[in-house]
């Protein structure tokens, strides 16, 4: 079986690996979401016409503006799209495609987009197919999907014009496939199969109970992704696939597959989504949100204690702006508690506020006992966007991974009221993704504020978007700073001294 070339380092795989985890597939919806939106039809290429602005392009794609920005904010920042702006979301905005993506305007590159994408949804029954070898049912039709891999990542391929041409289809056609592999992989059992050393095909169908020729192809697929290789008879990891997936590893990876899937749906009718606000996974329903949170809160609880690592350099900066002594921390929309636990154990004398919903608290309860930290706790069972929080009672309120989830007409109101809950010398603490001024990256973020928009829920800011909401109630000094794995931004009324240093991008 032939192999992909290996990663260039150990770190570099992990990343890749947890790339097509979490984020091709949202890549692919982008990029394939294009052509369904008729996008690049209504877009000039640089130098044939004026730029058109973001407004001017929802109009003649008769969709909204939030939701056409959450497509193309993602081919700017793969380079696919040219954007001009003077201020960042604002009427400035200016698009075209640059020379080298004048293939999206034409007819026969189109087609392969549209003909890819029809295998989105398809291509979810994909443990089907591995385990009967056989094609699967899809809306009254018979659909190969093993002939469908086969193709994409088996057979020969066709020249393609250019390398520009090459990264686009390979991202959109291949990158959701990977996933649906990956994830694919997970259920059937094969990954774990895997973990013990190479094993005969026989031995892995058996395990599996997957049809011989149909894992041969899955295995044939994991090894162009550099993950399997074969040896004699035998099918095992390679030396990069072994180091990241061993026994203790492998089921925190396999964790994001479920997240990765809540979504599948949403992204197949992506352009729905855009053009008529039509929602598969609409998280603005109640029960919808209840079982998705409560299953993130499960989740990040398996890996509690290595977050609270995380969450306490948050809570480190923090004391290099003022002193924790006697603090009163609020954590808004706690999750798994895993903020606010942070800041319980930076100090003994900080007494802790985790607000949730009810069954998600529930799951907090026990994280904050087994760090000794319930005797300075206070559950507050309500919704963020409801609650009275009252007026110079925290010192500092935290919002963990919480912007993203809210409707963005509800953040001023929001941001106003915790404005007002802080005392003197208190401190807003934002974290999660932080876009770039421009809103052209960071990829990842971008990805995320994608998942957002098919959801029906918030955003991904930048600073000069929270400048936006953080000056109009008061908090008029601010800053970002980069912590592992995400950034925090910093508010304050202006009575606490940041570091002189240029604000982290």
């Amino acid at each position: 079986m032939a192999e992909s070339s290996p990663a260039p380092s150990q770190t570099a795989f992990v990343q890749q690996l947890n790339f097509w985890a979490r984020d091709a597939s949202n890549e692919s919806a982008a990029l394939l979401g294009a052509f369904a939106l008729g996008m690049f039809n209504t877009i000039p290429v640089e130098g044939s016409a004026s730029p058109v602005s973001l407004e001017t392009l929802a109009n003649r794609l008769g969709a909204n503006i939030r939701g056409t920005r959450s497509v193309i904010e993602p081919l700017v920042g793969l380079g696919f799209v040219r954007f001009e702006n003077e201020v960042a979301g604002s009427s400035t905005d200016r698009y075209s495609l640059p020379v080298s993506s004048t293939f999206l305007r034409e007819a026969r590159f189109a087609s392969r987009m549209l003909e890819a994408r029809s295998w989105w949804l398809v291509s979810a029954k994909l443990p089907e197919a591995i385990r009967t070898g056989a094609p699967v049912e899809w809306q009254g039709e018979s659909r190969d999907l093993l002939g469908w891999y086969r193709r994409q990542f088996l057979a020969p391929r066709e020249p393609v014009p250019s390398p520009v041409e090459a990264d686009y289809e390979d991202r959109a056609v291949r990158g959701f496939l990977r996933t649906q592999a990956l994830v694919t992989s997970g259920e059937v059992g094969l990954l774990a199969a895997l973990v013990p050393g190479p094993r005969p095909l026989a031995e892995l169908a058996k395990a599996t109970g997957s049809h011989p020729e149909a894992l041969h192809v899955l295995l044939g697929v994991l090894g162009s992704m550099g993950l399997v290789r074969q040896e004699g008879e035998a099918f095992g990891f390679t030396e990069l696939a072994s180091r990241s997936l061993d026994a203790s590893s492998l089921p925190y990876f396999q964790s994001a597959f479920p997240a990765t899937m809540d979504y599948w749906e949403a992204f197949g009718h992506l352009d729905e989504a855009v053009t008529q606000q039509k929602f598969r996974l609409d998280l603005r329903d109640s029960e919808t949100a209840r079982r998705i949170y409560q299953r993130n809160a499960s989740r990040i609880t398996g890996i509690f204690v290595s977050h609270v690592k995380l969450g306490r350099k948050a809570a480190e900066l923090v004391t290099t702006l003022r002193p924790l002594k006697d603090a009163r921390v609020l954590d808004v929309g706690t999750g798994s508690g895993v903020w606010g636990a942070a800041f319980g154990l930076a100090d003994p004398s900080v007494h802790v506020t985790y607000l949730d919903s009810e069954h998600v608290l529930e799951q907090v309860k026990p994280n904050i006992a087994k760090l000794k930290l319930d005797g300075r706790a206070r559950y507050w069972a309500g919704n963020c966007l409801s609650v009275d929080y009252g007026e110079s009672q925290y010192d500092v309120i935290l919002l963990p991974q919480v912007i993203p989830a809210l409707p963005p007409e509800s953040l001023l109101p929001l941001f106003q009221k915790l404005a007002r809950a802080l005392r003197p010398r208190g401190l807003l603490v934002v974290s999660g993704y932080l876009l770039t001024d421009r809103r052209d990256g960071p990829l990842d973020a971008l990805y995320f504020s994608l998942r957002r928009y098919v959801s029906n829920e918030g955003d991904v800011l930048s600073l000069p978007d929270f400048q936006r909401l953080l000056v109009p109630v008061g908090l008029t000094s601010f800053r970002s700073f980069e912590m592992p794995i995400q950034q925090v931004v910093v508010a304050s009324r202006g009575d606490v001294s940041f570091p002189d240093a240029a604000p982290a991008r």
